[in-house]
């Protein structure tokens, strides 16, 4: 009796799985970007997707966001309200993939404390408010003698595109077109056809504050197979009877490049791509014949004379786009970071109480009468100085420190 009762379980399960083998599953194919080496060097991305014409209703794409918040603690009110200001963080349709929290003493900050949580998962912000967690958390909240916490959360972002063109090389396919801002550091997007993100296809970026090698521009769109056919109907682009294709139209395509809050004027509204763009018709891509500097320096005089004439150099201001995006980026002064993690992003010995035990480097106001939160350049001039350590102040240390401490 046990075997046959166990011989139809096995068929059972055969069965089953002889069933979703033959269920169709959704496939997609990321087309571009193409990255060699996994590294972005602009915040705005164009991703073009090719996917399956029957099995395909919409794309969903998820993206990455982040957000860091110094949170007040030293009242019981302030206390009772931490959970309110967790959820006001939270973008819509959004899951969780890091939570991490920092107290604040009188003397620093304690060590970091970090939750993960992989995309499968979805955790939803009123998912993460019922686990023990988060409880947790709110526990130390309330018991730890801590001024503030520092509250570090990233995620995904979901947004599911519907709108389809024809796929010029396979008329079983369409392709989805998507404009996606990257966060500094690592990104993983998850693209999902059908919003079936159990079988998300991973696409892994860096997103970096350096500069980009000339050899990363031989792989590209513009000269693909795939661009060549889409040259047939779209006229705009470069092809072989056009070589630069209509330059005033590139953001007809480029419009991710301007997305950030931002942007740099040529590139407000790309249709002044010339002024730093040129089309190489022997390579077939896009190049900046002046280079950088050069091209920035033709706008940028004052700061030429600053970076070249400079008693103290700043050796990686010669390269304006480690530091800088030259289309657009959420940062003032077109920064591809804030302040604190591009400067500590190179100097790592510094992340904390700087230049003295105890001076804070960000989270407080530069001094009573200005609303400037204190950063690196507070005190250093990134771009060349006449004191040494770059110093915004001569007359040595002091200096720098009688600018705010008066007495």
């Amino acid at each position: 009796m046990i075997s046959k009762y166990l011989t139809i379980s096995i068929l059972c399960v055969l069965g089953v799985v002889c069933f979703l083998g033959d269920t169709p599953r959704s496939s997609l194919t990321i087309l571009a970007p193409v990255y060699p080496d996994s590294l972005a060097y602009d915040q705005g991305q164009l991703f073009l997707i090719t996917c399956s014409k029957e099995q395909t209703t919409g794309l969903m794409i998820s993206t990455q966001w982040a957000v860091e918040k110094l949170i007040d603690i030293g009242s019981k009110a302030n206390k009772d309200n931490f959970a309110k200001e967790v959820f006001k963080l939270f973008p819509a349709k959004s899951t969780l993939e890091l939570v991490s929290t920092s107290f604040l003493f009188y003397n620093g900050f304690s060590k970091a404390d970090s939750i993960s949580f992989p995309y499968i998962d979805t955790i939803t912000v009123r998912f993460f408010w019922q686990l023990p967690q988060f409880a947790e958390i709110i526990r130390q909240v309330q018991n730890i003698n801590a001024s503030h916490v520092l509250l570090q959360m990233r995620g995904w972002k979901d947004t599911v595109y519907t709108s389809t063109h024809p796929d010029p090389i396979n008329p079983d396919q369409v392709l989805y077109r998507a404009s996606v801002q990257l966060l500094p550091g690592a990104n993983r997007i998850y693209f999902a056809s059908n919003g079936m993100k159990n079988e998300a296809e991973e696409f892994f970026v860096n997103f970096v504050t350096k500069a980009r090698k000339s050899e990363s521009y031989d792989v590209q769109f513009h000269g693909s197979p795939l661009a060549v056919s889409c040259a047939k109907c779209h006229k705009e682009l470069p092809s072989e009877t056009n070589a630069d294709g209509e330059r005033d139209k590139c953001g007809l395509c480029h419009n991710e490049i301007a997305g950030g809050l931002m942007k740099h004027g040529p590139a407000a509204e790309p249709k002044e791509c010339s002024t730093c763009h040129e089309r190489s018709t022997e390579k077939n891509i896009e190049i900046v014949p002046k280079g950088v500097p050069g091209v920035c320096f033709d706008c940028h005089t004052e700061k030429k004379d600053e970076v070249e004439t400079s008693a103290v150099k700043h050796k990686v201001a010669h390269d304006c786009v480690i530091c800088h995006s030259p289309h657009a980026t959420d940062q003032p002064k077109f920064l591809k970071n804030d302040v604190y993690r591009l400067c500590t992003g190179c100097h790592p010995n510094h992340l904390i109480s700087h230049p003295v035990d105890k001076h804070p480097m960000r989270f407080s106001k530069l001094n009573k009468d200005s609303n400037e939160e204190i950063s690196c350049v507070s005190c250093h001039k990134p771009h060349g100085s006449e004191n040494r350590s770059l110093l915004k102040a001569s007359g040595g240390s002091m200096a720098v420190c009688m600018q705010c401490h008066q007495k």
